[in-house]
Order: C-alpha cells, then structure tokens, then sequence
C-alpha cells in the first residue's frame, strides 16, 4: 500500500469522526492528526504531536480506528502511532544509514558493474560461478581459498569483484581489501625502501592482515619476485589460520605457475575453478546484456547483427564488449543504420586476423537475400519467416542454392542465416533446386538472372 493511498485513509476516517463527535473534543485530539509517517503492510503509521496525545487516542479511539480501516481494505491492517520526536529521530536515523552505505560503497575499490547481477552465465563459466556464490554467501566457511584461473579477458577479476559486492552488501563493515599482485609487490617495495622503517613495514602488514575479504588479481606476478613471495606466504597463513577468505586470480592453473612451492600447495587447498573461452550462445548472450547500458533501445539492434559480432570475437569477453561499444558508438555517431555493411566499416580494423573472411561473407549472404527478395519481389522479412507460401518457399530455396554453391557456406550457418533453421531445412532446399535445375528451365534462367545480378556489383 502506498503512502499516498494511506493518507486517503485517514483524511476519510477523519472526516467521518467529525460528523460524529464534538467540535471541542475533535479539535483536541484529531485536529494536527494530519501526517502518515510510513505504509507497511500490516500497519500504518501516524504522527501524533506528542505522547499524551497517543495515550489517549490509543485507549480511547484506536479500535474505532481499527474497524474502520479494516472495513475499507478487507484486511486486518491496523493503526499505529508514533510521537512527532520519534518519527524525526527515526528519519534521521535512515538518513544516516543510507548515508553509511554510501559512503562504504564509494570507498570500494571495486568496479559497480563488476556483480553477480550483471555476470552471464554459461556452460564455460558455470563452475566458477556457483563457486564464487557460494563463497560470497559463506565467506570463510566453504572454500579458502578460492583459485580463479584462465585466459585473459574471460571475466575472472568481475568474479572475485562480484564476491566483494556481495560480502560488502551484507556486511557493510566487512574490511576487503582488493589488490592485484603487482600492486601487492609494490606495496611490498616501498614499505621496506623508506627512512620509516618499521612503521611502513607494520602499515603494509596491517593493511592486508586486518583484510576479512582479501581479493588477490593476476597472482602470476609475483613470478621471479622471491621476497614477495614470502611475505604474500606470511599474509596468506596469517589469514587462513584466523579464518578470513581469500580469493585469487591467475593466468593459468597453480602448478603452472613459478612460484615457491609451498606457495602453490597453498592455492589447492581450497576450490579451483576455471573459466574456459566461451561458446557462442554465451557470447551471444553477453553482448545482448551488454546493449541494455548501452542503448536506450536495444531492439534497433537486430539479432543478426549480435550475433554476427559474437562470432567475430570468439575468444575474449573484454574484446567482445568492446568491440560491441565501438560498432554502437560508431553508428550512433555517424547516424549510420544497424546492420552488416556498418559492421565491416566500424569494426574493420579490430577484426582479429583470419576473421575478416566471416564479415565478408556475412555481408555476401545478406547482399545474396537482397537480390534475391528484390528478383522474387518479397521482403526480407518474408524470406526468413516461417512462411510456407509456394513463391516464399522457392525464393528461400533458391538463396540457400546460391549461398551453398557460391561460398560453399556450411547448410548450419545458413540456416543460421535464415531464421536459425536446421541444416536438414536447408539441405532439403538447396537438393530440390539442384534437381529443378535439371528439368525446369525456368528455375535455371532464375538462377543465372540472380547470379549475373550479384557479378555486376
């Protein structure tokens, strides 16, 4: 129930109260009784000026109050009354709150983005994220550590942020501490080469030890780095042995890694997850996330051209984000449409090597669906539906011919292509206009007209 609704409440049930009591009577107790403090659901709460005045209309009136509120809404809500000082203390209270969990969120030295909410999940990342909930929901309990490794760009640090978030979200006085290991190398460095000596040196360890959360990015540079090494060693069993949580993040596997071996010993004594590169429905499904803070309207963006640009960036997410915030950028800039050609032209020079071939023959199939919408004089639209029209059926079938023999593109991908049929649909097509061709010479003149069409351009 809103507070506006509530307010209504009570200016009915006041006006009803003045018809029945005396002027005198009325105006003493209900006059000022004007301000709804706060809605919930089994209660709402009015201001009363003082607390004489919530005695007294607590014993005398409140369940006339109660039968009328009842009466309106079906309900078994109630009224409640709070004195003119407890309702502004209250506020002030929620102020200061609010104003604290800003204040913790801002001095977080972790990206806001970087959060469950905002991390897609697939088949590549799956296990790593149930583990990382899992120590964000039981921080110091399940796994100690948490081992994160893979490639890079495959969303390992926005994990061990979200774990933050979270722990910070359910105990704002939690203390993580986020570092990456070159920071902790240098933090190291310069606490042991000052005139402070001992001070600096008590300040680095109270920095990382006092951490309840200590979230440890890239660990493999701490590779040839021998006396970091050890005081990373000293700050890790301090902590484990006082159970707080530690979360790292690497390149590769810890055995892999050039580190002290007891160091490495120490990473596998919890959980570790990795994150593989991601399919394509994954990538797909990240990129179309990624639209939403991007544009104000993210359907101007079709499907295809989504996931035109996941296949384009098969290996790393970071790539993949930015390459859909440079084609976005770009035609929104530009004022150019969404589709292939603006592909080519706003990604072109990013492209990774041995891709380039896909975006050309991306923008060939959809120049292959023009031509033959405008032969057949049908939409595009039309020729990818589901449509089962006789003129519809042959004009699809005569693309996936042309497609197939022109750029021997495999029958998935066209089917891709054309409303993500399967490849039996397209084979099934391209096999009877192979064999029209053979006996119908209309089918053959068709074909000829619409490939001489695509030679002239």
């Amino acid at each position: 129930m809103n507070l506006d609704v509530c307010k209504q409440y009570l200016e009915d049930f006041l006006h009803q109260l003045q018809q029945e009591m005396n002027k005198d009577d009325f105006d003493e107790l209900f006059q000022d009784l004007t301000q709804v403090h706060k809605c919930e659901p089994d209660f709402i709460y009015i201001v009363v000026p003082d607390a004489l005045s919530k005695f007294k209309i607590e014993k005398f009136h409140s369940k006339r109050m109660d039968d009328f509120i009842q009466t309106k809404t079906n309900s078994k809500i109630r009224w409640k009354f709070i004195t003119a000082d407890e309702a502004k203390k209250e506020k002030e209270n929620l102020i200061t709150a609010v104003e604290e969990v800003n204040v913790n969120k801002s001095k977080r030295r972790l990206r806001a983005e970087f959060t469950f909410n905002n991390f897609v999940v697939g088949e590549s990342n799956r296990f790593a994220f149930l583990s990382a909930m899992k120590v964000a929901e039981s921080p110091y309990s399940v796994y100690n550590p948490l081992y994160l490794f893979g490639d890079v760009g495959l969303g390992k640090t926005h994990l061990m942020m979200a774990i933050g978030h979270y722990v910070l979200d359910n105990n704002p006085q939690a203390n993580v501490v986020y570092t990456s290991a070159q920071q902790f190398a240098e933090d190291y460095f310069l606490s042991t080469s000052t005139k402070k000596g001992r001070d600096r040196i008590e300040e680095f360890y109270n920095h990382y030890r006092l951490a309840d959360l200590l979230l440890v990015d890239d660990i493999q540079f701490l590779e040839g780095k021998t006396s970091t090494q050890e005081e990373f060693f000293k700050v890790f069993d301090y902590l484990h042995e006082n159970n707080k949580q530690i979360v790292i993040t690497s390149d590769r596997v810890a055995s892999d890694l050039k580190l002290m071996a007891r160091l490495k010993s120490r990473f596998n004594w919890g959980m570790s997850a990795d994150i593989k590169a991601p399919d394509k429905d994954l990538r797909y499904n990240i990129v179309k996330r990624k639209l939403l803070f991007l544009l104000n309207n993210p359907k101007d963006v079709p499907n295809d051209v989504l996931e035109t640009i996941a296949e384009l960036f098969p290996n790393n997410i970071r790539d993949l984000e930015g390459a859909l915030r440079r084609y976005v950028t770009y035609c929104v800039s530009l004022d150019l449409p969404f589709t292939y050609d603006t592909i080519s032209i706003a990604l072109g020079s990013i492209i990774p090597a041995g891709m380039d071939r896909l975006s050309n023959k991306m923008k060939d199939i959809d120049r292959i669906k023009e031509v033959v919408s405008a032969y057949f004089q049908i939409s595009i639209e039309d020729l990818i539906s589901n449509s089962r029209k006789n003129q519809i059926v042959y004009a699809r079938n005569v693309a996936f011919y042309i497609i197939r023999e022109k750029h021997h593109t495999p029958l998935k991908k066209i089917g891709e292509c054309f409303g993500k049929r399967d490849h039996a649909t397209v084979a099934h097509g391209y096999d009877k206009i192979k064999e029209l061709i053979k006996t119908n010479p209309h089918t053959k003149s068709d074909i000829e007209y619409v490939e001489k069409k695509l030679e002239k351009e």
